[in-house]
């Protein structure tokens, strides 16, 4: 679950988990330390307004690991380490032997981060709202055609040539198309599908299309950035990526391979 580095980090680091705000942080979630109000690693927030213009976040890589020596693991959400900022905290954990900057044996909590640039690849989850929900299956229910077909709603309404669509079951079974309408159950397409679907045929449809898209990290409290949510109005609050690849063939296993944008990874002055 979360994301993963599939290709290009410039390296992994060993870094402290920010005591200021008190949080855990997980394997495979997004984090940054890009504010003088933090003092360590940090969940990424959601983005706010295009491209993250008003949270002027800078990306710095996205958990592989830490330094508990028994591991701890929520069925959902995966490994995780805890913030200890007290000496009893630090204590109570047994850590195991890490690499870098820190000595071996250092009490402190202390995360396994993959740095990522513009050039560096990423697999992440697509979730509905919350980390495990997949996206919702979109059921053809009328007025189908070789150019469309009305559905029951689907967790966000598209935006025109930024949406792709899959079709799991009926004759267009293992197609992709991108979808031309702006709405969140009438879907049409400019590209036919070669045969017109029928009345049942079952579909998933995301905010994001190969090439340029919008992107809003998943922000279920406490789990922030551990996948993309395909429920988020796809114009309005979201990281800008460049996708490589989607992969929509099995409900709950939905990923997109993918690159953030440059901007997300520049170093911003400290606020």
């Amino acid at each position: 679950m979360g994301f993963y580095v599939d290709q290009g980090s410039p390296r992994t680091v060993w870094a402290p988990i920010d005591t200021v705000t008190g949080t855990s942080l997980y394997v495979g979630q997004l984090v940054k330390n890009d504010s003088v109000s933090l003092n360590g690693m940090a969940p990424m927030a959601a983005a706010t307004s295009t491209t993250d213009k008003s949270g002027l976040q800078a990306i710095y890589g996205v958990v592989v690991g830490d330094n508990n020596f028994t591991s701890k693991y929520l069925a959902t959400y995966g490994q995780y380490q805890i913030n200890q900022n007290t000496v009893a905290l630090q204590a109570a954990d047994k850590k195991l032997g890490n690499s870098g900057m820190y000595s071996i044996g250092d009490p402190q909590a202390l995360v396994k981060v993959a740095v990522i640039n513009p050039n560096t690849v990423l697999r992440g989850n697509i979730y509905n709202v919350t980390v495990g929900v997949a996206p919702t299956v979109a059921t053809a229910a009328s007025g189908v055609s070789t150019s469309g077909f009305t559905s029951n709603t689907i967790d966000v309404a598209t935006v025109a040539n930024m949406c792709t669509c899959y079709c799991r079951t009926g004759k267009n079974a293992g197609l992709y198309r991108v979808v031309l309408s702006a709405h969140a159950t009438a879907h049409t397409f400019t590209t036919l599908w070669p045969v017109a679907p029928a009345v049942g045929d079952t579909f998933c449809i995301v905010p994001y299309k190969i090439g340029y898209s919008f992107a809003q990290i998943t922000f279920d409290a406490g789990y922030i950035g551990m996948g993309f949510d395909c429920s988020e109005t796809a114009a309005t609050n979201y990281f800008g990526i460049h996708v490589y690849e989607l992969d929509l063939r099995e409900a709950g296993k939905e990923t997109v391979l993918f690159a953030f944008d440059s901007i997300h990874c520049s170093t911003r002055a400290l606020s």
